[in-house]
């Protein structure tokens, strides 16, 4: 069992739990994915959801599978860590997007 299976967890503490596994804090993440650090507090309180573009930014600056993010699921194959390669962070062994 990891730190992520818990079938149990809302999106909301989806959010959350992926963020403090990436030592990140709410304006940290907030400038990664281009959003005001006040967006990320009403997503990890349940007031508002992400959208689609930003579930996908925020599970590669977390280190997460977006199916776990959204839903739950596959959380054996989530990983447990993220590395900081030249200031962002990424999934071990997965290239920076690129747009």
């Amino acid at each position: 069992m990891t730190i992520l299976d818990n079938p149990t967890w809302t999106l909301v503490d989806r959010l959350r739990k992926s963020r403090m596994l990436a030592d990140l804090d709410q304006g940290e993440i907030a400038d990664r994915i281009g959003v005001a650090r006040n967006t990320v507090s009403n997503w990890e309180r349940g007031r508002s959801e992400p959208t689609a573009t930003y579930f996908v930014r925020w599970a590669s600056a977390t280190g997460v599978t977006l199916d776990w993010l959204a839903a739950g699921l596959n959380a054996e194959t989530a990983p447990t860590e993220v590395e900081t390669v030249s200031g962002s962070v990424r999934p071990k062994g997965l290239e920076p997007l690129t747009f």
